[in-house]
Order: structure tokens, then sequence, then C-alpha cells
């Protein structure tokens, strides 16, 4: 019996101490992320709770070891998220009404002004 209300007590001082960091998170993450950054990883973590909370650990590091002073903006909140899901960065180019990524329109301008310059 006594090994239970022991148990019991532990958990209890467990869970205790889980809400106590997790509202010193929120406290950091309230202070330097700004309103849009705070709701797009609110949006993240709703979505995609795997990359939202790695990246939420990652801004916590950066703020507590490595000394972080500066405000967090959405831009860099979608940068770690694109680094830890291995995305490489996206140029979108509207012509004609149509959308393609900007590697691919260089790609077919430059072989286009190949096929010219052969014809020649």
């Amino acid at each position: 019996m006594a090994e239970l209300v022991a148990r019991e007590k532990k958990m209890q001082e467990s869970r205790e101490q889980k809400e106590k960091v997790g509202n010193e998170h929120e406290k950091l993450l309230k202070r330097f992320l700004d309103p849009n950054a705070t709701a797009y990883l609110e949006g993240l973590k709703k979505t995609e709770p795997h990359i939202g909370n790695r990246v939420q650990e990652i801004i916590l590091y950066l703020i507590v070891y490595r000394g972080l002073r500066q405000t967090v903006t959405q831009i860099d909140v979608m940068y770690i998220e694109r680094q830890i899901k291995g995305e490489g960065p996206k140029i979108r180019v509207q012509r004609d009404g149509e959308t393609s990524d900007f590697g691919s329109y260089v790609r077919d301008a430059i072989k286009e002004s190949t096929d010219d310059s052969k014809k020649d």
C-alpha cells in the first residue's frame, strides 16, 4: 500500500515538473517569437505535430544554449521547418497564366536558346 502511495506521489511530482517546464517554454517562446511566428508554429504543431515540436525544440535550444536574443520571425520558423523536412528553396515563376518552378523555367529557356542557335 505504501509503495502504491509512493508511486502516485512520484507520478504527481513528475507531472508537476513537466507542467512547470512547459510553462517556462511557453514564456520563452512568447518573449522571443513574433505574433506571426507564434501563430505559424501553433498551426504547424496541429497539422504536423512531430515537425512542429522539433521546430520548437530547436528554437528553445537556440534561445537557451546559443544565447539568441533577437525576435524570431515567421520566415525563420519556416526556414527551420524546411531544414527539418530537407526541402530546398523554391522560386515560382508565373508566365502566361502558368506557374512553374524557376529551375525548370531556366532549363527550358536554355534549351530553347540552344535549339534556336543550332537552327542558325
